[in-house]
């Protein structure tokens, strides 16, 4: 795999990440048993969390809709749970439902807190250059936690070489959505003191 593809992937991985809906519009629904909650995210994209009744199983839908009103998903993310609603397990797909990650998680043996997320390579198997047998994870987040049981900001490893954080942040500010103030209509705009009226 050529070091393009990979910048894609990760790039998406991390576009699909950044659509938390902070500042979005939500609603919960309720049909037929599964319950939802719908998000407006800042870039235009709608997000949909479904949920089985039982909480074993969620689904996050993430797409846009055209101007006739067809839905184009971007991408599809399928996560499971044990019985005292832990994550678990979960994959990740485009949008034309190619399997694009498989995400394992890890939880400590006594506290039960969540300590480790390994996410694999769905396309291509790929090992440990010192050990062919063992799978090595594309990306790698640990969690620490204090004397207080407070969580740390995650610590995050990728094994593929890529493009410098500097470069991925660079590409985020020049690529970044307007915010609500800046689509306000009724937004101030500073006349042009030397402007003359049409026609003269």
């Amino acid at each position: 795999m050529t070091t393009i593809p990979r910048i894609f992937a990760l790039m998406l991985a991390a576009c699909a990440c950044l659509q938390t809906p902070v500042d979005a519009q939500k609603k919960s629904t309720s049909k037929s048993g599964h319950l939802a909650r719908i998000s407006k995210n800042r870039d235009g994209s709608t997000t949909k969390f479904v949920r089985d009744p039982g909480n074993r199983t969620m689904k996050k839908l993430t797409y846009i809709e055209t101007a006739n009103g067809e839905k184009v998903v971007r991408s599809r993310t399928f996560y499971r749970r044990d019985v005292f609603g832990n994550l678990r397990s979960g994959e990740i797909y485009d949008g034309q439902k190619k399997k694009l990650f498989r995400v394992v998680y890890g939880y400590h043996v006594d506290t039960g807190r969540l300590i480790a997320e390994d996410m694999f390579d769905a396309r291509v198997r790929r090992t440990y250059p010192n050990d062919p047998s063992k799978e090595q994870p594309v990306r790698a987040t640990r969690y620490h936690y204090n004397a207080q049981g407070e969580r740390s900001a995650p610590t995050t490893f990728t094994s593929q070489p890529g493009r410098s954080s500097e470069d991925l942040m660079g590409w985020l500010n020049r690529n970044k959505p307007f915010s609500d103030v800046d689509r306000d209509p009724f937004k101030k705009v500073p006349a042009n003191p030397n402007a003359k009226l049409l026609g003269q």
